[in-house]
């Protein structure tokens, strides 16, 4: 069965009246801007299949361009029913499952859509990532979570922490794997340059990200901070 874009429509429509601090990115997208980060919810359409999943996901404003910075999430979270199961609701039946799956994301998103997040949430919300089997067996998984917990501390300028996340990532990445590491991000003595060279220049990576906010759908987008 094709499902028509009425139906899409109608059910991200129920969804951004659950979530009211998120703006329409796209047919399936709800994001909202968090100081450095885009986040939100995502609807994703299972293959071969006429149900969707909703999704937490959080993608990075450092990048080159706005295209770049949603083209591939930091965090990926799928959202789980009462039962502790993976939602698979029918884009006929949605409304049969609605009222579960809002309160669910809800419950499982780690951060606020309605206020500003702290650097300890947001701390909060990476680090939970790498309980996930994925991200476990991943030097990619993990050198991107890493990244990002850098860059949050560098956002709101906290020291103590930038110092803190780098240790994190030189102690970390000691256990990659280089077969598994470059293949993404190549040489991780490189890698490992360009970010501290990215910490060493805290104006240059505040400019891309506000050029990047300027950006024709993220400057839309409503938003909130990222604070100390």
């Amino acid at each position: 069965m094709t499902i028509s874009n009425a139906i899409k429509k109608d059910i991200l429509n129920d969804w951004s009246k659950g979530f009211q601090g998120l703006s329409t990115y796209a047919q399936n997208k709800l994001y909202k801007v968090i100081g450095p980060f885009v986040a939100g919810v995502e609807i994703f359409k299972l293959p071969r299949a006429d149900d969707y999943r909703p999704y937490f996901v959080c993608y990075p404003l450092w990048k080159s361009n706005e295209k770049e910075c949603v083209d591939e999430p930091i965090i990926l979270q799928e959202i789980k029913n009462k039962r502790g199961l993976q939602f698979d609701i029918p884009y006929i039946n949605h409304s049969a499952f609605y009222q579960e799956a809002v309160e669910c994301t809800r419950k499982q998103i780690p951060i606020s859509f309605d206020r500003d997040v702290s650097l300890k949430n947001m701390f909060e919300a990476i680090d939970s990532q790498f309980s996930y089997i994925l991200v476990k067996s991943s030097p990619v998984q993990q050198a991107k979570l890493l990244e990002a917990k850098t860059f949050t501390a560098l956002y709101v300028n906290d020291t103590a922490s930038i110092k803190k996340t780098l240790e994190e990532v030189h102690r970390s990445s000691k256990n990659w794997m280089p077969n598994l590491f470059e293949w993404k991000f190549g040489k991780l003595d490189e890698w490992l340059q360009s970010l501290q060279e990215k910490v060493s220049n805290r104006e240059g990576f505040l400019k891309q990200i506000e050029a990047n906010k300027q950006g024709k759908k993220i400057s839309a987008l409503k938003s909130s901070e990222l604070t100390a």
